[in-house]
């Protein structure tokens, strides 16, 4: 063996031993905010308009994929920023009734007492909006392909952007853009959370909103939705009430004119052993080259009883363990 290859040799060794001896901070990623994200497998990341659910030590990332006749695409992760591919959850082959079908905003929760994973989501058929549904899939297995259920208008109204979202003592409510975007729509789900049980609120009649994400934090529940101006961003508001079927506040401006260049999709919160944070989660939509859409991630911050606030930060670093947010200054 001559002297170069050895040298070579050595130095791959001393790469490998130092990488296993590198600490978590040398190797913990940072979300880049508005640039491409990617699996670990390299490809591009499709998970528009998406939610995440908690189970054990991961978080997984479903949402839209658009791709190759795939609806619905489920991703992983331990750290919030290393995402594995784990499937696609729903696609053009799944039922008839989507052979043509559109879906957006998935979003998936677990129900204990059935043991289903339940998927609500926007549908469409056709080239155009006018059905204006929502949907239902059911799972035994987050990774695994959902079983279709139905698409409808709850109790006969217009249905296109939404969101769920499990109340602590375990009831489902379904919110969704109805009346051509003009109303918000919430529904409180049946126990199997397969169907719209009763029609809870009108929230802010007449004001056009959309995209809505919700959370709750110590007595106050919260609630984001943005204007509807098609794929271009716009001013995101929100609202709290003590109670999740309201009185709702009426809504106050969150972020910048353009809410950073951003549609809200998701409030996740980062429970850790020295706090719990809570990341804004929006997409940054390219309407021309759908692919070419990117995310957002900014911490949102909690002032005084119910203000909320939401800053602009070039990347985030979730201390996942911690549940800390490390931003850049």
């Amino acid at each position: 063996m001559n002297n170069k290859v050895f040298s070579i040799i050595l130095l791959f060794i001393g790469i490998v031993v130092s990488g296993y001896g590198a600490t978590p901070e040398k190797l913990r990623k940072t979300l880049t905010n508005g640039a491409p994200m990617h699996d670990t497998q390299g490809n591009v990341i499709n998970a528009h308009g998406g939610g995440f659910l908690k189970i054990g030590e991961y978080y997984y990332w479903i949402g839209e994929n658009r791709k190759n006749g795939v609806f619905v695409s489920c991703y992983r992760s331990k750290d919030l920023t290393n995402w594995e591919f784990r499937g696609d959850l729903l696609t053009r082959t799944s039922h008839k009734e989507l052979d043509k079908a559109n879906i957006e905003r998935p979003k998936v929760i677990y129900n204990e007492k059935t043991g289903k994973y339940v998927m609500w989501m926007h549908y469409e058929y056709g080239p155009d909006y006018s059905y204006a549904r929502a949907a239902v899939a059911v799972s035994d297995d987050i990774e695994k392909p959902f079983t279709y259920v139905k698409s409808f208008r709850p109790f006969g109204n217009m249905s296109r952007d939404c969101t769920l979202f499990k109340d602590e003592d375990g009831t489902a409510y379904f919110f969704s853009s109805a009346r051509e975007n003009y109303d918000m729509m919430q529904y409180r789900l049946s126990d199997d959370y397969l169907d719209a049980k009763e029609q809870v609120a009108t929230l802010w009649p007449g004001g056009h909103r959309e995209a809505p994400a919700l959370v709750k934090r110590g007595d106050y529940y919260y609630i984001i939705t943005s204007g509807c101006t098609g794929w271009a961003p716009n001013q995101a508001k929100y609202a709290y009430a003590k109670s999740i079927t309201g009185p709702w506040s009426e809504l106050i401006n969150l972020g910048n004119a353009t809410t950073f260049e951003s549609q809200s999709t998701y409030i996740l919160p980062i429970e850790g052993t020295k706090s719990t944070s809570y990341l804004y989660v929006g997409d940054r939509w390219d309407g021309k080259q759908y692919f070419n859409s990117t995310y957002i991630f900014l911490p949102l911050t909690f002032k005084g009883e119910n203000k909320l606030e939401l800053n602009w930060t070039p990347s985030v670093i979730p201390v996942v363990k911690s549940g800390e947010l490390i931003t850049e200054r």
